[in-house]
């Protein structure tokens, strides 16, 4: 009887391991089966200009960020490939002008004043004490705008070419604070930079300006034609 009793046990254990060996197999085929194959579109893009105005933009760094602005939110893959690989998609870009204005700069002087604790009192309450700081505020900003005719072609998987042209514009703004005479507490902390900030290039003027409208829209066509 109790060796009857072992090998019951034991066929009740070979049981419960087999199907839940059965388990992790079905599961890890379900998390298989249910994985996207994310597809891989090749794009070519085709980019022409005036020579004197782009001559200070590297071409090969914009058109990788160009293709990652036009990725965001795509359930493609966009892969930049030469115009003799068999691109399925097309994007002819032809900056027909890019102006840049000098960059504009005011200095003006402002005074802060601040009530900040410096200890507390016999009672445990805290004692203030105003503190102020005369500053120099430098305003910097560089307006841009420019004119993109696009031409996007689609071979695959329909057919289709959409044409616009975009004007934009953009401003490069930015606030430095110099010259703090008095009790730095006194400046507002939300003007306060930390070291210099470089000026955009050309290639970030040119991104920003291609992102203020274009990216988004050709994106959106993207979208359309790869659900």
């Amino acid at each position: 009887m109790f060796f009857e009793k072992r090998a019951m046990h034991r066929y009740i254990s070979k049981i419960i391991v087999l199907f839940f060996v059965a388990g992790l197999m079905s599961c890890g085929t379900g998390r298989k089966g249910s994985k996207v194959k994310e597809q891989v579109v090749p794009i070519t893009i085709n980019i022409r200009g005036n020579e004197h105005e782009l001559r200070f933009v590297n071409m090969d760094i914009y058109r990788f960020k160009l293709i990652n602005a036009l990725e965001q939110f795509q359930r493609v893959d966009l892969e930049l490939v030469a115009a003799d690989e068999n691109p399925e998609v097309i994007l002819d870009l032809n900056i027909t002008s890019l102006l840049i204005w000098p960059k504009e700069e005011q200095t003006s002087r402002r005074v802060f004043r601040r009530n900040v604790v410096v200890g507390t009192n016999a009672q445990g309450n805290p004692i203030y004490q105003t503190v102020t700081a005369t500053v120099d505020i430098t305003q910097t900003r560089i307006r841009s705008n420019a004119t993109f005719k696009t031409k996007l072609t689609f071979k695959t998987p329909s057919p289709s070419v959409f044409e616009r042209s975009f004007y934009p514009r953009y401003a490069y703004q930015n606030i430095e604070v110099g010259n703090i005479q008095g009790d730095r507490r006194a400046v507002d902390p939300s003007i306060m930079t930390a070291g210099d900030i470089v000026d955009p290039t050309t290639d970030d003027i040119l991104l920003a300006l291609s992102r203020e409208e274009m990216t988004g829209r050709l994106s959106q066509e993207l979208r359309r034609k790869y659900k």
